[in-house]
């Protein structure tokens, strides 16, 4: 007899049946597609046009997709029962993502040729939300009025000074289009449409706000978010304030251990508000039509309290429905509930597609309805405790679906969140429910504040120590590129699902094996075991190049932003020996404090000299030790040698002709390689050392390839068999030059850029050197 599901004990998992996936999924998926498509359409054309006039694609792409979907709603009759079922809601879910991406692009058309024409001191702005603030200032979203009080449209407002929500703003300032870039399309998906810097703030009015907005100005004024690292989680679990945290070593811990969905407001935060309600009510012995109104409505208000996110809305929407449903004695199904919140959300803004909350909330759930039991009767089977497996089999299922969306957002991925999830979630559920009684009747009775928030402070304190603590472990997150690999976990979702398979003990041993033991493999591949190579990286109109052997790796120059941290993340580099800044020049040493973000860096090393000229935002940075260099010093990284040749004594460090140039000469194995890094050296500094650097394979030019980066002169006396420049497509400059390009060519060498091929890569072979490119 097959007896694979027996068990001796009463407790034993029974395997799950596959979860459903009603109709309405299609719908969702139809509205998120199309709106996400008329959005694009519509940045696209924002971009293209001075005045932002959405132009005939849009629509072109509006009346596509109507056709699409009232096809799919009407031609059914040759499809199965089922099949109509799913095309009818595809259909409506298409039209309707359509049509809101079309009023939508529409709205911020209008509202952007509105903003064109307007003086910014002859409006009024409107602070929406909590302020963002960052080491370049403070920014905002903010509601533009006429001075008759005529709404405008939104913007994206930089100031000096935070100012609290609702507050409305007189300036003087300059209004302009939003950039085109990744950062100006998210501020356009997010409804605003322009871009305004304050120069004086005129006058500064608190407007009249509610009795929920003045309770939670209440709460916050007794918190004091500012007061510390702990009070600053405590307004982010309680109020869904996160201003003062997000400047907080705490939350890039939060980031580091997978657990900043601990703070953002979402569907846990708003089940536990619910079942704290519902035991009180059934204490007091409400009826229960009267329990589910009051349920709505002090839910309805810890959203506007906690500032409305997308994904607290979302929830709200979610929850209502399976309020509804059972008032309504009808059995709830999570995936179905998703879908119309979904498709609700869309209707009402188009522009959700693309918030990141939503995104990550959203799938998170549907990840948790489709696999959770799934995961859990795994393992069970396992052997693991069911205290410890379900709650685990929920971080599990929440990071499998949001791994394709966090790694191109971030970065990178948390090797140790199912962890501390396992361990901090039943912590910061605490606090939420300490802090959601203990905060509001501090809020009441001011002078027993302290003593009213010592537990909420002890278990905020526990929350950020065992987040720092975890954070510190060694490869706690590292950092990955997104690639076409990213989206595996979503082709793994779709074979779990379709296969269900009731899989064995051993089977389940081996996949749990499998998958640490695959990224512990590329951790010792690429940490212990790299090969030698030197690798100019594709970082825009920067520096940045990596030289690495084995276990040893460091970096010439930093680039100019965070384009650095994505190419070491995509060459897979976890740590660094040495960071060398050739000269303080922005597009050199920008992205150094994304760099120290994102890889262990052991020093820093500058020329003679220079370090006394370190720029002020490097001088406020956790750095590590900074050393100088000197001309003939040499630092070994595996069988390299990069021997510095230039500058010949102290130098201040912020001139072209005061930076590092590095003779890299590798000589192992019957493999050998000779190659210069010139800095931002041009042809007067390199005549001075071309005869001691000598006959050389590969030349990374000076200066991004200026006219002044090398000449014949010294293509002859160097003799490269290789070129190769570091420059952004389209720069200002016109990097690389064509004088430049024409020396190198004439001289016999081969020329490579950036620009057009990516990353370089150069590694020493057998007779000679191989190259290869990005793409």
């Amino acid at each position: 007899m097959h007896m694979r599901r027996a068990f001796t004990t009463s407790d034993a998992p029974e395997f799950p049946p596959r979860p459903y996936l009603p109709p309405a999924a299609a719908g969702a998926a139809g509205a998120l597609v199309a709106a996400a498509l008329g959005l694009e359409f519509g940045w696209r054309s924002y971009i293209a046009s001075d005045s932002g006039v959405p132009g005939q694609t849009t629509f072109a792409m509006l009346a596509v997709s109507c056709a699409v979907g009232i096809l799919c709603i009407f031609v059914r009759r040759f499809w199965g029962e089922r099949m109509r079922r799913w095309a009818k809601w595809l259909g409506i879910g298409i039209v309707l993502g359509a049509a809101s991406a079309t009023l939508g692009t529409m709205w911020r058309t209008s509202a952007h040729e509105r903003m064109e024409n307007i003086v910014a001191s002859a409006c009024v702005f409107e602070i929406e939300g909590d302020p963002s603030i960052s080491s370049y200032g403070v920014q905002y979203t903010a509601r533009v009025m006429s001075a008759e009080g005529a709404a405008l449209g939104r913007v994206r407002l930089d100031a000096d000074s935070a100012y609290e929500d609702g507050t409305r703003l007189r300036l003087v300032g300059r209004v302009g289009s939003l950039p085109d870039s990744a950062w100006g399309r998210s501020r356009y998906m997010a409804g605003e449409v322009a871009r305004v810097s304050a120069v004086r703030i005129v006058d500064s009015e608190p407007s009249a706000i509610g009795p929920i907005e003045a309770l939670r100005a209440r709460m916050l004024d007794v918190i004091q978010p500012d007061a510390s690292q702990a009070r600053a989680l405590v307004a982010g679990i309680v109020c869904g304030r996160t201003t003062e945290l997000d400047q907080a070593s705490a939350s890039e811990a939060f980031a580091r251990t997978g657990t900043s969905h601990l703070v953002a407001v979402s569907g846990s935060h708003l089940a536990l508000v619910t079942s704290l309600a519902q035991v009180f009510l059934a204490f007091v012995g409400a009826r229960l039509r009267t329990r589910y109104l009051l349920l709505v409505l002090l839910m309805s208000s810890y959203v506007i309290l906690t500032g409305g996110s997308a994904s607290a809305v979302r929830s709200l929407i979610m929850v209502g429905l399976t309020l509804v449903a059972s008032w309504g004695e009808r059995r709830g199904h999570g995936i179905s509930a998703l879908a119309l919140t979904t498709m609700a959300l869309v209707a009402r803004d188009a522009g959700v597609v693309f918030d990141v909350g939503f995104q990550l909330s959203a799938v998170s759930v549907l990840f948790i309805q489709l696999f959770y039991r799934y995961l859990s009767y795994l393992l069970l089977r396992l052997g693991m405790p069911r205290p410890i497996a379900e709650p685990l089999s929920l971080t599990l299922c929440a990071q499998w679906g949001t791994l394709p969306i966090t790694i191109p957002i971030f970065g990178t991925c948390s090797i140790v969140a199912p962890l501390v999830n396992l361990v901090l979630g039943p912590v910061m559920s605490a606090l939420l429910v300490v802090g959601l009684v203990s905060v509001p009747l501090a809020a009441i009775v001011g002078p027993l504040a302290d003593v009213l928030l010592a537990p909420a402070d002890a278990l905020a304190s526990i929350s950020v120590f065992g987040a720092q603590a975890f954070a510190g472990f060694p490869y706690a997150s590292i950092a990955m590129a997104a690639s076409p690999a990213t989206a595996l976990p979503y082709l793994a979702a779709c074979v779990v699902y379709a296969a269900w398979l009731d899989a064995s003990r051993w089977q389940v041993a081996v996949v749990c094996a499998a998958i640490p033991g695959a990224l512990a493999m590329h951790l010792v591949r690429w940490t212990l075991f790299a090969p030698a190579s030197v690798t100019v990286l594709d970082v825009g109109q920067a520096d940045a190049i990596l030289v690495r052997e084995g276990s040893a790796a460091i970096l010439v120059d930093a680039g100019v932003d965070s384009e650095v941290a994505d190419a070491l993340a995509r060459n897979s580099v976890f740590q660094l020996d040495a960071v060398v800044i050739t000269h303080w020049d922005l597009d050199h040493y920008g992205g150094l404090e994304d760099v120290l973000a994102s890889v262990s860096v052991s020093r820093v090393v500058v020329a003679e000299g220079a370090l006394d000229a370190m720029p002020e935002e490097l001088a406020g940075l956790d750095m590590p030790e900074v050393v100088e260099l000197s001309e003939g010093d040499a630092l070994s990284v595996g069988g390299f040698a990069c021997t510095m040749v230039w500058p010949e004594g102290p130098v201040e460090g912020s001139d072209n002709e005061d930076s590092v140039a590095l003779a890299v000469s590798y000589d192992s194995g019957g493999c050998a390689l000779d190659m210069l890094l010139a800095g931002d050296t041009e042809i007067a500094q390199e005549e001075r050392y071309a005869a001691r650097v000598g006959d050389i394979d590969v030349l990374k030019l000076g200066h991004h390839g200026s006219a002044a980066s090398v000449d014949a002169a010294l293509m002859a006396q160097m003799r490269p068999e290789l070129a190769i420049a570091s420059a952004g497509e389209g720069n200002s400059y016109g990097h690389p030059t064509k004088e430049c390009i024409d020396a190198v060519e004439a001289s016999g060498a081969r020329f490579l850029c950036t620009i057009d091929v990516g990353d370089v890569t150069v590694r020493p072979d057998q007779g000679g050197f191989s190259v290869s490119t990005e793409r």
